[in-house]
């Protein structure tokens, strides 16, 4: 059996969900010598285990019986410690606003259920492969209002940190290593999604709209080209447009 994401030491995977039939249908899949899964049945439960350490990934369903899986999301993407956390809903309920309500709550992938134990396992080894992994391309431009640090993983707008989500990370570096250019919605999907690319082209929407939002003022600087995708224009650039 191929090992998930290029394990170098044993994974600890927390499985949230109500149900127990879940949770042990989704243990089964990933029951490996190297992982070793950690079981939750409520929200609570799930916080308190990303504050007390970080697990490699979190499996988690959207309905709980304290809280929603949505609001957990959020939870954990706001607390320090739970950035860096690989998130990743599995749940029976996976319209297309289910799944667009989790990416924008700050869930790396979204799989329905029921699915096949190959595919959970490939998505997982996706989702944390991407953890692993840091855009190949620095910005262009280290000018302006947005500024990151690729080797510390940090964006910065002036003087402020920016909290984003890996995903969300990898998204605005993968527009600032190509900045002035149009970078199409299909590329970004298959550059950050890959094999596991969400069905809806909504979920790199919602991905920047959440971007914008927490980078204030310096959203701007990430332009929609209706029907095509987006681009990063300079803040400079930016600035004169906002007050043409």
């Amino acid at each position: 059996m191929a090992p998930i994401a290029l394990r170098d030491h044993p994974l600890e995977v927390w499985i949230v969900h109500a149900e127990i039939a879940a949770r042990r249908e989704i243990l089964e899949c990933l029951a490996d010598p190297g992982i070793i899964c950690r079981e939750a049945a409520s929200g609570g439960e799930c916080l308190r285990a990303v504050q007390n350490g970080r697990p490699d990934l979190l499996i988690l369903d959207l309905y709980l019986p304290d809280q929603s899986g949505l609001g957990v999301c959020r939870l954990i993407r706001e607390a320090p410690r739970g950035a860096d956390v690989p998130i990743m809903v599995v749940s029976s309920q996976a319209s297309e606003i289910d799944r667009v309500l989790a990416f924008e709550a700050g869930a790396d992938d979204f799989v329905a259920r029921p699915f096949y134990p190959a595919e959970l396992r490939a998505r997982v080894d996706a989702v944390l492969r991407g953890f692993r992994s840091r855009p190949e391309r620095a910005p262009k431009r280290a000018r302006g209002l947005v500024r990151v640090d690729t080797r510390a993983g940090r964006i910065r707008v002036l003087d402020a940190d920016v909290e984003l989500t890996h995903k969300e990370y990898e998204l605005l570096t993968e527009l600032m290593g190509q900045a002035g250019r149009v970078v199409r919605r299909k590329q970004l999907i298959e550059r950050l999604w890959g094999a596991s690319a969400p069905r809806s082209d909504r979920a790199i929407d919602a991905h920047i709209k959440s971007i914008r939002r927490k980078l204030g003022t310096a959203g701007r600087c990430i332009e929609t080209v209706r029907g095509v995708g987006y681009r990063f224009v300079d803040a400079q650039v930016a600035e004169r447009t906002a007050s043409g």
